[in-house]
């Protein structure tokens, strides 16, 4: 270790100084404390000039007791003591720049490998997208950072680094195993009832009553169409046999008129048009029969055809 030595011996011959830090107040508390008029500027300015020539009267008092070689090794002392200031500065900064650089590494090397763990062991889009919303990976390495706290030595650094890293892919694993078999849960059945799968199983909540629900709405959903599909195509159908009957009776009305005796029509109430002079146009008479049978419709449509000359007759079923 250095030392230095200084051994020396020295007093004071004589000194005034007790007086004249007297005489040195007195002179500061009659100093010029109003400024009002040009004296008072002039009297100050002057004042300003006494009290620089004082100060360097003093500073060269001060001076002369430092000459000789006391004061040559009291400057030498110091000049070494401000060179041991500057490197302990620079070392204590050089120190604590690669106490940071270490603590980096360690805490760079141990995130990589999780992240690379982590890459091995996720073989679905899902499940990653899922993994980040439960171990985000901001939070991992925010996990090794608190991990690092409070760590004295390299080692024991270390250590701590690496148990949490080794706790962090346990963790990660098992959240694997867990949302692989939320997914497998989800794609067993309709995955397209799902297309928030990864926020499912992100999630904590039970499956199964999710599960459950979605597919008793597509159910209920799927029969609804079915039935309004099975509903329209029974209403078509019959549509389409009124209509088919219609024109069978029609066909029939015309064959029968045109084998029968003329005189017959004249047998058949007809219903003769007034005399006016309104302009001619068609028209169509809608008359809806309540609570009656088919064959009973039908009979009434023939009645019409044969009482009415020249006019089309329609059935078809009221909806």
């Amino acid at each position: 270790m250095l030392e230095l030595i200084l051994s020396t011996e020295s007093k004071v011959l004589s000194t005034n100084l007790k007086t004249f830090e007297e005489q040195a107040n007195q002179y500061l508390a009659t100093l010029t404390s109003t400024f009002e008029t040009d004296d008072d500027f002039a009297k100050a300015k002057e004042e300003v000039k006494e009290l620089k020539e004082i100060e360097d009267k003093i500073r060269t008092a001060i001076k002369q007791t430092q000459n000789g070689e006391i004061a040559e090794l009291i400057t030498t002392a110091e000049q070494i003591a401000e060179r041991f200031r500057q490197e302990r500065l620079e070392r204590d900064k050089l120190v604590k720049s690669k106490e940071a650089e270490i603590k980096k590494q360690i805490a760079d090397k141990a995130v990589e490998k999780i992240a690379e763990t982590r890459n091995k062991l996720v073989k679905l889009s899902d499940i990653s997208l899922a993994l980040e919303m439960t171990m985000p990976k901001h939070s991992i390495a925010k996990r090794i950072e608190e991990a690092q706290k409070n760590k004295r030595t390299i080692d024991s650094l270390t250590k701590a680094v690496n148990a949490e890293e080794a706790s962090i892919i346990s963790e990660i694993s098992a959240e694997i195993g867990r949302l692989t078999e939320r997914l497998d849960q989800i794609n067993a059945k309709s995955a397209y009832l799902f297309p928030d799968a990864v926020k499912l199983i992100a999630a904590q909540d039970d499956l199964a009553p999710i599960i459950q629900q979605r597919i008793a709405d597509e159910e209920k959903r799927e029969a609804e169409i079915k039935a309004k599909a099975e509903q329209e195509a029974k209403a078509k159908a019959e549509a389409e046999k009124i209509q088919a009957e219609s024109k069978a009776i029609a066909d029939e009305m015309d064959t029968k008129q045109a084998v029968e005796n003329p005189q017959n029509f004249a047998k058949m109430e007809t219903i003769e048009p007034t005399q006016t002079d309104e302009p001619l146009a068609d028209f169509v008479i809608t008359v809806r029969l309540r609570n009656t049978t088919q064959s009973k419709a039908v009979e009434v449509a023939r009645m019409l055809k044969d009482s009415l000359d020249d006019c089309e007759v329609k059935l078809n079923k009221a909806q």
